[in-house]
């Protein structure tokens, strides 16, 4: 008898030791446990451009509007349009059930429609299938009277699911952590063109093909047109309003892409044709020498850089005591000056006649030839001076001295 396997949290708990913690334990088994569901989750809903999921939508939509009652005589068979799923996915992204606000506006909701119809379902992300929203929209039928076209409640969806002149849809379904009460909700939207109008019948009643156009054949009840029903695969069109934007790269961007690389290739062979006229010599040089040749010479160039260092360092020693030199002989001159001024401030006196001074100053043959020769050197003045005092003094005897 087989032994009955452990639970998920049973599983976790044997897994991890109990030196851990109880805490510890029940956080990583619920972390495993949320992974594990919401990788289920995002495997679960398929992306909009899935082709099981456009053929079972599409294949839906078609054979609702081929067995409609009353028969239509005039409805056309449906196509998929790349652009009207790509405006479903990005308005689907805003996890809101209300109406689409850029679906009347020129080449924002299609590059070539505008008036685009919208069809809308909301539920849990679990529960979520094609056909349970389509046939949901379906069944609001009831609420419309096709003999008088009013009705008693809402049937916007169903009118815009059998619209005669509508060719084109696209759809997409978006998870959302919450919208409304339902948490874990999923949103489905499905766009079309041209879009219902609501002023009028959706189609006129009649057996099947009757009222189709001149080129049109009938397909499933529907009719069809080889160049209408043409796929078109808008490879750089996005709606403008999509947050966050994809990252296209359109004709536009690579056309300036291509005349960046070009530009660069130009700027490049330019410099390689300019170069040789203009060469750089260090760089070549840098380029050309071996790793122990750069660092032996970027060794002697600091060696040369501190010897001129040292060399300009003592030059200024040298001036500076060159300058100091020039400062004592200037003092020694200066104090040589200084002498000779005072050597000629002094007049010279004998022993023998304390009056000599008087006795020249009362000459007057010794006084007017130094006032009227005022040109004369003072060396000539001083020796001038001498001669007239050796001249003038009198011989004074004892006995003079002894009567004074």
């Amino acid at each position: 008898m087989e032994a009955p396997r452990p639970s998920g949290r049973e599983w976790c708990s044997y897994s991890l030791p109990l030196a851990l913690g109880g805490v510890l334990k029940l956080w990583l088994c619920e972390l495993w446990l949320l992974l594990l569901g919401s990788s289920v989750n995002g495997t679960f809903l398929p992306h909009e451009e899935d082709v099981d999921f456009i053929n079972e939508y599409l294949e839906l939509h078609n054979e609702i509007r081929g067995n409609v009652v009353p028969r239509g005589a005039n409805l056309r068979f449906m196509t998929w349009d790349v652009a009207l799923s790509r405006t479903a996915r990005a308005w689907g992204k805003k996890c809101v059930f209300q109406r689409n606000t850029h679906l009347e506006d020129v080449q924002m909701a299609h590059p070539t429609f505008y008036g685009v119809g919208e069809n809308m379902w909301v539920g849990k992300e679990n529960d979520f299938t094609a056909s349970i929203a389509i046939n949901s929209w379906y069944a609001e039928r009831k609420n419309y009277n096709f003999e008088n076209g009013s009705s008693s409640g809402n049937c916007s969806n169903y009118l815009q699911l059998v619209w005669d002149s509508s060719y084109k849809v696209g759809c997409a379904v978006t998870p959302c952590s919450k919208i409304g009460n339902i948490i874990h909700a999923a949103i489905f939207i499905c766009n079309y063109a041209p879009g219902a109008t609501l002023t009028r019948r959706p189609y006129q009643p009649g057996i099947f093909c009757t009222h189709c156009g001149p080129r049109d054949r009938c397909t499933d009840f529907l009719c069809s047109n080889a160049d209408r029903d043409q796929a078109i695969y808008y490879q750089f069109w996005y709606p403008k309003w999509e947050v966050p934007r994809p990252i296209v790269c359109d004709p536009l961007c690579i056309f300036i892409l291509l005349l960046r690389i070009l530009c660069f290739l130009l700027c490049v062979i330019i410099v390689w044709i300019v170069q040789p006229y203009f060469p750089n010599i260090l760089l070549e040089k840098q380029m050309s020498a071996t790793p122990d040749q750069s660092e032996t010479e970027e060794e002697e160039n600091k060696d040369k850089k501190k010897k001129e260092k040292e060399k300009e360092k003592e030059k200024e020693k040298e001036k500076e005591k060159e300058k100091e030199k020039e400062k004592e002989k200037e003092k020694e001159k200066e104090k040589e000056k200084e002498k000779e001024k005072k050597d000629l401030g002094k007049v010279p006196s004998t022993s023998h006649s304390p009056n000599a001074t008087d006795i020249v100053a009362t000459s007057p043959s010794i006084t007017q030839p130094c006032q009227q020769d005022k040109g004369t050197a003072p060396f000539e003045s001083l020796s001038v001076k001498k001669e007239a005092l050796a001249i003038t003094l009198p011989i004074v005897t004892d006995t003079q001295l002894s009567g004074h």
